[in-house]
């Protein structure tokens, strides 16, 4: 008989059949449960980050953003609940298939819990059979029923959701949880990187990460290697409702092509004239190993740095209060070499240290 680790370590498998007896299942849109992260979902009623209208426009202008705004980025289910068990069902567009990052981190769930207002601690994974895009995983069990808890869900980061469901006991408690910090919304713009890549799993991604620690709604617009500065983008997030922060960080994808000298300015000014008073931060990106070793990268790397820091300088001198920069080589320390898988994409590390660097640089701007 032929082994494999499935067999031999129960922790590595995906645990096989799961019992569905007295279950009750609850959607993550329906009351008491609360769905965030999706900023057009009231409109479109799908786990998609642009709004569906915008698809023949994308279409024209970057194809490649009409598939990867499928892929579930920032998106979070929370509630209360005194269940002893909570149990996912999905169903999601595509297998797994990235060589960079997990299966649970591409195309799964991970599971938060809190007690009594204390910080959201990481409590448990969904483990599936990643030959199959349908799957059901028991994703916490055995909790104490006589307390009420915080539950937070991250959806997938790399992969898109066609249906997904929550089961918790039939007599369990169910309630809304704990109300945001504030109504508004943090949006991320961005590249892999902003969107999570490459991240074991989703709670790990430093947007999902600082979402916790400043109890705040996160909009992730990061796509994949198409980070890109589109005005057209711009124009998208000044459709979002409730806008406290933007965060542009595409510097990983726009730079080298000559795009971010092109679009920055556009870009700020097509958010500044629909919210002329909402702070906007421009973050230049992490470092990257080769420029330890190639000169004439670190030179180019450190002129797009000086570009975005004098962009923000001009406009602070013409009266803009409320824009900021900041260096993002200052994120990580000497040893960045350890802080990623592939030399460019964060380990959940790296990810940690990123929100490590940027949760006071929000808090202030959020407080000003």
């Amino acid at each position: 008989m032929k082994k494999d680790i499935n067999s031999i370590d129960r922790n590595m498998s995906c645990y096989g059949n799961v019992d569905e007896e007295n279950v009750k299942w609850y959607l993550p849109y329906e009351a008491p449960l609360r769905l965030s992260g999706f900023a057009f979902f009231q409109e479109d009623g799908v786990y998609r980050r642009l709004p569906l209208r915008t698809k023949d426009l994308f279409e024209k202008v970057n194809p490649n953003l009409n598939f990867l705004c499928e892929n579930t980025a920032g998106g979070q289910i929370a509630f209360r609940t005194n269940s002893t068990r909570i149990l996912l069902k999905a169903e999601i567009k595509n297998k797994h298939n990235m060589v960079n990052m997990t299966a649970v981190g591409q195309s799964g769930f991970d599971c938060y819990i809190g007690r009594n207002g204390e910080r959201l601690k990481f409590y448990g994974i969904t483990r599936f059979d990643i030959e199959k895009t349908r799957y059901i995983c028991e994703v916490v069990s055995q909790l104490p029923a006589d307390e009420m808890r915080d539950v937070l869900l991250n959806f997938p980061l790399y992969e898109g959701v066609d249906y997904v469901a929550i089961g918790l006991d039939k007599d369990a408690e169910v309630l809304e949880p704990k109300p945001f910090e504030d109504p508004g919304k943090i949006v991320f713009y961005g590249t892999s990187i902003t969107q999570g890549g490459c991240a074991s799993r989703p709670g790990m991604a430093y947007t999902n990460i600082l979402s916790r620690w400043l109890n705040r709604e996160c909009i992730n617009m990061g796509f994949s290697a198409n980070g890109l500065g589109e005005p057209e983008m711009a124009q998208v997030i000044t459709e979002i409702k409730d806008v406290s922060l933007v965060v542009l960080d595409y510097e990983a994808n726009a730079a080298t092509t000559g795009r971010l000298e092109r679009t920055l300015e556009g870009f700020i000014d097509i958010i500044r004239n629909k919210y002329p008073d909402v702070p906007i931060l421009v973050l230049s990106r992490v470092p990257y190993l080769t420029e330890c070793y190639d000169g004439e990268i670190r030179k180019k790397r450190d002129g797009y740095r000086r570009f975005q820091e004098n962009v923000v300088n001009k406009r602070q001198q013409d009266g803009d209060r409320n824009i900021y920069f900041y260096n993002g080589h200052n994120l990580w320390d000497e040893d960045f070499d350890e802080y990623t898988v592939d030399f460019i994409h964060p380990t959940d590390l790296g990810f940690w240290k990123m929100a490590e660097g940027l949760y006071d640089v929000i808090r202030k701007i959020l407080v000003k």
